[in-house]
């Protein structure tokens, strides 16, 4: 994926998107036995916008600070928590 089709997703409007079209992350279980990279690709799969999804009954849009750690770092963090 590149840097602007990145940017589309990120981009999308928190009130365009209703509820039930995002995936749920509470529920999503990735194999952790796998390589990182293959449960990244497992990730963007099952969630499509990795920007906007889902914790139970609340719709979360993920933003990053420009001085923080990089998405790939905070991305790899949460891939090792699911």
């Amino acid at each position: 994926m590149t840097a602007g089709e990145y940017r589309v997703l990120l981009d999308v409007d928190f009130a365009d998107v209703e509820l039930g079209s995002l995936t749920d992350i509470s529920k999503l279980r990735i194999d952790r036995k796998q390589p990182l990279e293959k449960r990244r690709q497992q990730y963007f799969k099952r969630v499509g916008n990795p920007y906007l999804v889902r914790v139970g009954n609340m719709k979360v849009k993920v933003r990053f600070a420009e001085n923080g750690i990089s998405m790939e770092e905070a991305f790899e963090n949460m891939l090792l928590s699911v």
